[in-house]
């Protein structure tokens, strides 16, 4: 079988590729063998024929932010009750209903009993779970403070699926707006437009181009209502599916960005993955120039994405990090590079992050 895969070197490169394996556990030990660590791993029929696919309803095979809260929590109650891991597995196995979440649950249980750690069974699931999930379970893994790691990684989703709600839940009443604004226009497009136009013809007065431009549309519209339904739809479905991408993802953000009711929150967002991400990795006892990459290519916000990719490349090259982080002044607070300069006098870069993060109340960010 011929699979495809993403992998990460020993030096924290990216690299991908095809390899030969009879299953997808013996494609993993060839990648361990050959000292890299799988990050994506899928036969490559499977992922041409999902990938040439348009709509990907798989809503039973999908992993939700409440599904990876779930399986932190308890797994992480249930190893602080004395279980031990492969224990805790199984009977998480037997507990959940979702389909997908059954068999990531059953390979983490048979990959342990094979002598793998759990980290490696995320990696393979990588599409369902973040590089800052796999990376600090492996930690965690390392530390021999699995359970404890799994708690804080809980309570930063948590943290981030609240903040989400908030967001979404602040863009609702915009986007009725919106839906129902353009539904008024169709509807007099194709319903109050013609009377007009039988009255401004009886007028016979010169148009502007603007109007005639109005009165062809709705002729359009109301010699063909079927069409125009059916266009309409399309219109939903065609943005429905540009969002769900990254770079739908990005654009929607960036309108949000400009938007008053929802630029606030898109920033607290942003600030609180970064805030939280960086300080659990650095806990963890990731370096911090691999933390900010890591947080970088997780925050879900291209502006900060770069900014995070930007400051890393200067700290590899000695920068002071306050000094990086104080010409970006416009997307970190004050009391952050402020904190930073302070605690870059107090030891090494990675302790004094990770001393100053914990101290930094949420509300203090915003």
């Amino acid at each position: 079988m011929l699979f495809i895969y993403k992998a990460l070197t020993k030096e924290g490169r990216e690299t991908q590729g095809e390899l030969q394996a009879t299953n997808r556990q013996v494609a993993i030990e060839y990648l361990q063998r050959d000292n890299l660590t799988p990050l994506f791993i899928e036969e490559k029929g499977s992922f041409e024929k999902r990938k040439a696919s348009i709509f990907n309803f798989t809503f039973g095979n999908r992993v939700s932010a409440l599904d990876r809260m779930f399986l932190t929590r308890h797994l992480s109650a249930i190893l602080k009750s004395g279980i031990n891991l492969r224990e805790a597995l199984e009977i998480l196995e037997d507990d959940v209903q979702k389909p997908i979440m059954k068999k990531i649950l059953k390979d983490a249980r048979i990959n342990l009993e094979r002598g793998q750690p759990l980290s490696v069974t995320f990696q393979v699931y990588e599409k369902h779970f973040s590089s800052v999930f796999i990376g600090l379970v492996k930690a965690g893994e390392v530390s021999g403070n699995l359970e404890g790691t799994l708690e804080n990684l809980g309570m930063q989703l948590q943290r981030d699926y609240d903040l989400k709600k908030r967001v979404q839940s602040a863009m609702i009443y915009p986007l009725i707006l919106l839906g129902a604004s353009s539904l008024i226009v169709v509807l007099l497009l194709t319903f109050v437009m013609p009377r007009l136009i039988k009255a401004l013809t009886q007028a016979k007065v010169v148009l502007p181009l603007i109007t005639r431009v109005l009165i062809g549309l709705s002729k359009i519209l109301s010699a063909n209502p079927i069409l125009t339904i059916i266009v309409f739809l399309a219109l939903i479905i065609s943005a429905i599916t540009f969002f769900q991408n990254k770079q739908g993802r990005q654009f929607f953000i960036s309108i949000m960005e400009r938007l008053p009711v929802s630029k606030n929150l898109i920033k607290k967002l942003a600030l609180s993955r970064f805030a939280i991400t960086l300080r659990n990795l650095l806990n963890s006892g990731v370096s911090a120039v691999e933390a900010l990459n890591i947080t970088a290519k997780t925050i879900g916000n291209e502006k900060y994405e770069r900014a995070l990719l930007d400051i890393e490349a200067e700290l590899r090259k000695g920068a002071p990090l306050h000094e990086v982080f104080k010409k970006r002044g416009n997307l970190f607070p004050h009391l952050v590079i402020s904190v930073i300069a302070v605690g870059e006098r107090t030891g090494t870069l990675e302790n004094s992050l990770k001393a100053i993060f914990p101290r930094l109340p949420q509300k203090q960010w915003f």
